[in-house]
Parts: structure tokens; C-alpha cells; sequence
């Protein structure tokens, strides 16, 4: 019975430690005076992440990002937002440590750099900035999941919000 509690709680706690954490940085330009923004618009995807990225992902990405932003009181126009939105997506295969009963383990995985860049419209001056870095789903409905707890971190501490 000893021995069963014991695998039980080792699988419980091997598991618990396998979830798929981000991590969320922020910068911003202390001397934007935020308040004057009421729209938004977003800037084209980069070349690299119209190869890498498929149109549909590209598109669920983008409408999480609106859903926020207009969640926050921003009205979204076609081009001319006071806010130029960029988000841009980077990719690359990380390694992880684990240690089980009886030697050290390690796995590959995909990691996932989610950033978004905001501009001011007339001087196009960079005045926020927000990235969450972390392993991602294996498939594109997994990460489609993770994707709106990811973006309302990443604008957690943004100024201002109606």
C-alpha cells in the first residue's frame, strides 16, 4: 500500500510539473501619454512569420489580440489607429532538465516567443512592448487554447484601459 501511495504522488507531482508555463516580460515608454489612444490598427505580419505560421493560426492570433484590446476599450479601424499593433511570433527548440528516481532526464520541446509591439500612429515611436516566452502545444488547437490567458497576461500591466 506504501508503494502505491508512493507512485501515485510521484506521477501527481511529475505531472503537475509538465504544464506548459510562460513566462511575460513588459516595457513601455514612460513619457507616452497613453490616454489618447482610442483605436488601434494592426501592421502586417513579418515575411518569416507568413512562412512559418499558417494563415489560420495567423488569423486566430490576430483576433485574440483584438478581442483584448477591444475588451480594454480600444475600437479597432481597418488602417490609421492612434496605436499601430505589431505581433510577431519566434520559435526555437529548447532542452529541459528533469530528474526522475533514479537519473537525470532531459527532452526537447518547442519554444514560443509571443510579442507585441505598439506604435504611435504619426511618429511611429515604440511606446509598449509585451512578450510571453514559454514551451507551447504540440498542435495548433492547443495553442489556440493557451492563447487568451497569454495575451490578457501580457496586458496586465498595461497604463491605461476603459
Amino acid at each position: 500500500m506504501k508503494q502505491l501511495t508512493l507512485v501515485i504522488v510521484s506521477v501527481a507531482l511529475l505531472l503537475t510539473g509538465c504544464g506548459n508555463a510562460f513566462r511575460v516580460y513588459h516595457d513601455l515608454d514612460m513619457e507616452a501619454d497613453f490616454s489618447q489612444y482610442t483605436t488601434y490598427s494592426f501592421l502586417d505580419w513579418t515575411d518569416g512569420n507568413k512562412k512559418t505560421i499558417t494563415g489560420m493560426e495567423r488569423e486566430r492570433i490576430r483576433a485574440v489580440f483584438a478581442r483584448q484590446l477591444e475588451g480594454m476599450g480600444f475600437d479597432y479601424v481597418n488602417e490609421g489607429g492612434d496605436m499601430q499593433v505589431k505581433i510577431t511570433v519566434y520559435f526555437r527548440e529548447a532542452k529541459r532538465f528533469s530528474y526522475g528516481f533514479y537519473y537525470p532526464d532531459s527532452y526537447n520541446y518547442i519554444e514560443r516567443a509571443l510579442a507585441v509591439d505598439i506604435f504611435e500612429r504619426g511618429t511611429r515611436k515604440h511606446i509598449w512592448h509585451s512578450a510571453a516566452v514559454g514551451e507551447i502545444g504540440r498542435t495548433p488547437m492547443e495553442r489556440a487554447e493557451e492563447l487568451p490567458e497569454q495575451v490578457a497576461e501580457m496586458f496586465e500591466a498595461f497604463p491605461v484601459g476603459k
